[in-house]
């Protein structure tokens, strides 16, 4: 018999473009998770940037809408900040870390949302290539799917550097979509406090330099007890 499977024959395999009928495909919306994190400068009020400058996965100069990323996790959000340069074995220097703050983001209920791995490749006529690979290809996805008539508030897509479900917002500082109002934000505190930091470098492999003679003092955390703290229980 046969199989059709994929083969380890060497041919060239290009992620394809969005398809013209994308727009006439009724998209799979997911029920995902509603809790997210996301790494953000000290000096920054707020974790929430809908980003158009066309430098990262989704996001484009001329699309509909700007774009949020946030991670599953905090270790996965340390990933896929510092995930370039940590692959390549090269140390981190102190300054990059020292005023990262951790945020929690929380989705409200009704967030219209994809996931862009398993069955839903199929349904659009799309690889996991197509959004893992080079971004002029992703962000030409992403905006196809901002145009898209079922309204998406976002995507769910393998973030590159973690392996993990990451997500993708939709929305715009100066006109936000309905949803934005929702959106729930915490700042958890600083990364270089978080109990769990330490334990996490070593994991990864990953060396500090420039470590000052005398660290601020401890503010330490941990992620169970700002939760409890954040929700009364």
């Amino acid at each position: 018999m046969r199989s059709d499977m994929a083969t380890s024959e060497r041919e060239p395999v290009i992620a394809p473009e969005p398809a013209a009928e994308l727009g006439d495909i009724a998209l799979p919306l997911a029920d995902i998770p509603d809790t997210w994190f996301r790494l953000s400068a000290r000096r920054y009020p707020s974790p929430l940037f809908w980003s158009r400058l066309g430098r990262y996965r989704f996001d484009s100069e001329g699309a509909r809408w700007g774009v949020c990323y946030a991670a599953g996790s905090i270790p996965s959000a340390f990933q896929e900040v510092f995930g370039n340069k940590i692959r390549h074995r090269a140390p981190l220097d102190w300054s990059e870390v020292e005023d990262v703050c951790v945020w929690f983001i929380r989705t409200p209920p009704g967030f219209r949302a994809i996931n862009l791995f398993g069955e839903t490749l199929t349904v659009i006529g799309a690889t996991l290539q197509c959004f893992v690979s080079g971004y002029l290809k992703s962000q030409r996805w992403g905006a196809a799917f901002m145009d898209h008539s079922v309204d998406l508030d976002g995507l769910v897509y393998i973030g590159r550097r973690c392996g993990k479900p990451c997500l993708a917002m939709f929305g715009d500082s100066d006109s936000p979509r309905r949803y934005q109002s929702d959106i729930r934000t915490e700042m958890l505190g600083e990364l270089q406090f978080w109990d769990e930091f330490w334990p996490m470098l070593d994991r990864l492999g990953v060396r500090m330099t420039s470590m000052p003679q005398e660290r601020e003092k401890s503010r330490g955390w941990t992620l169970a007890a700002q939760h409890r703290e954040n929700h009364g229980h």
